[in-house]
């Protein structure tokens, strides 16, 4: 690890970008970097093998935490800052005291290891990144084996996605793509051993299937819609079967991080 470096002034060129990469998607774009705060989910960043470009640490709220190390040697630049230049740039003020800017880790379909029959969840049209940060908790918990982003309207590196994420945006294989994409990865026959393409299980109101009616023990894909306008045409016409929660009050629908945990955790239930 090189030199540290100290900052202690709010207009510090470093201070600044870090102040963009949170608050603009257009700056994580164009550098490919972005912004983690807190113990679990910088050590998470670092165990799943996300680059480091800067720690910063505020020595007068930092403590370790053995649960949670942050290993020097994957550190290549270290910068001690003050309190009140932490607190300018972190989202909880006065805690934990260390962020670090990491680099994007974009993967795409061939970069994606599966077992032999993997659990993988899609989701269409997220526009919230606080669900969206919620599903990846949720995927972690769960051991979804990989989460499809069709037609995103908000970026995996959002500040508040990784807050809510807990760091499971670093544990959960994660692919941002198109619908048609991802609908025609899921339907390769040469992309799936002995061709056991995954079934498609698309939630949706317009059924009268239950999820628990559905057997999800074998490769399966299970497919979300975004909140306003539930989930496409394109998708309901590639499911193999359309599932739904029942309902017993008064609402008709769950909000979508509720819905996936629900059927995440029935899938998990099969399986074992």
């Amino acid at each position: 690890m090189k030199p540290e470096i100290h900052i202690s002034s709010l207009q510090n060129p470093l201070i600044k970008q870090i102040v963009r990469l949170q608050q603009k998607s257009s700056e994580r774009r164009k550098t490919g970097l972005f912004v983690v705060e807190g113990r679990r989910e910088v050590s998470l960043a670092c165990a799943h093998k996300i680059v480091s470009e800067q720690l910063l640490i505020c020595e007068e709220l930092y403590e370790e935490d053995p649960t949670y190390p942050i290993p020097s040697n994957h550190i290549e630049k270290k910068t001690i800052v003050t309190k009140a230049v932490y607190n300018k740039i972190a989202y909880r003020k006065d805690a934990e005291g260390v962020m670090m800017i990491g680099r994007q880790k974009l993967l795409g379909f061939d970069d994606l290891k599966l077992p032999e029959n993997p659990l993988i969840l899609v989701i269409e049209g997220v526009e919230k990144p606080g669900n969206l940060g919620a599903i990846f908790r949720t995927a972690d918990a769960a051991g979804v084996d990989a989460l499809l982003l069709a037609d995103a309207r908000t970026d995996i590196y959002n500040p508040n996605t990784l807050r809510a994420g807990m760091g499971c945006v670093f544990t959960v294989q994660a692919v941002s793509s198109s619908s048609r994409d991802a609908i025609a990865w899921l339907k390769d026959h040469e992309q799936w051993p002995d061709q056991k393409l995954p079934k498609i299980y698309a939630s949706a109101l317009q059924t009268e299937t239950f999820y628990y009616e559905s057997d999800m023990k074998e490769a399966s894909a299970l497919v979300f819609g975004a909140e306003d306008t539930g989930l496409s045409e394109s998708w309901r016409d590639a499911s193999h079967q359309t599932i739904k929660i029942p309902m017993s009050g008064a609402i008709d629908s769950l909000n979508v991080g509720a819905s996936v945990a629900v059927l995440c955790f029935e899938a998990r239930r099969q399986r074992q």
